[in-house]
């Protein structure tokens, strides 16, 4: 587990642990496992980065510092990954076009407002969270968001031949899903205990929804599509998480 914990954050964030061996396709496929408390610790460091910083800095440019501190440690793996599938859904008209414009590095008009809107959308909903002390929820939507990649992998066929992606997404096993889930579950019945059913909720129909969007457009996931599921949730969650925020 251990193993697959060290995977799966260097995968996910900035930080690098020493991993024995070599990894392999099925080394990354498992540790999709790991995944929410990868998430949960990128949550963490944010609430903590907003207890120590509250008293000096106004709300409004705190929510700011919080959601570019989240992308700073996630390399803005997944905002890149929302970029992208928004240019190609965007500006292709069939699967192979749209894969072909979200293989190119430049990123065009729709990829660029979908990640202003995710960014303004967080802050804004980051902002609500501190106006009310609603610190909880900083810790759990990140967890939560990168559950729903599991959600969206699992058992889903790779829009490309080759690739990263591809290699990882066909391991995502049953053991793996319910690995990650049962974690989501325990968490949310800790921090969140009246609100459980519905941060699974939405964090699982963001998830379908993507995948299926995918699959109508894409023919199937890609690691972008993936990205995008994480970025998705994350504002959905965060907007569910203001709208209950003096009730959390």
């Amino acid at each position: 587990m251990w193993r697959r914990f060290t995977i799966a954050l260097s995968f996910l964030t900035i930080f690098r642990l020493p991993v024995s061996g070599e990894i392999s396709p099925g080394d990354l496929g498992k540790c999709y496992a790991c995944f929410p408390f990868v998430g949960l610790l990128v949550g963490l460091m944010t609430w903590a980065m907003v207890r120590l910083l509250q008293a000096a800095m106004p709300p409004l440019l705190l929510a700011a510092w919080a959601c570019a501190f989240m992308t700073f440690v996630t390399r803005g793996f997944h905002l890149d990954g929302l970029a992208d599938l928004a240019d190609g859904i965007g500006g292709g008209y069939t699967p192979q076009r749209r894969l072909e414009i979200m293989k190119d590095s430049a990123t065009g008009a729709f990829g660029a407002l979908a990640v202003v809107l995710a960014i303004l959308l967080k802050t804004s909903a980051i902002y609500s969270l501190i106006m009310a002390k609603s610190w909880i929820a900083l810790a759990i939507v990140p967890a939560m968001s990168r559950f729903a990649i599991v959600i969206s992998a699992y058992k889903s066929p790779c829009a490309r031949t080759e690739g990263l992606a591809k290699s990882s997404i066909e391991f995502v096993s049953r053991g793996t899903l319910l690995a990650a889930a049962s974690f989501a579950l325990v968490i949310t019945l800790l921090l969140v205990p009246k609100f459980a059913p519905a941060f699974i909720g939405a964090a699982a129909l963001s998830a379908l929804l993507v995948r299926a969007l995918a699959h109508r457009f894409l023919g199937g996931v890609t690691g972008d599509v993936l990205g995008a599921v994480n970025e998705i949730t994350e504002v959905l969650l965060f907007t569910l998480s203001a709208c209950l925020a003096y009730r959390l």
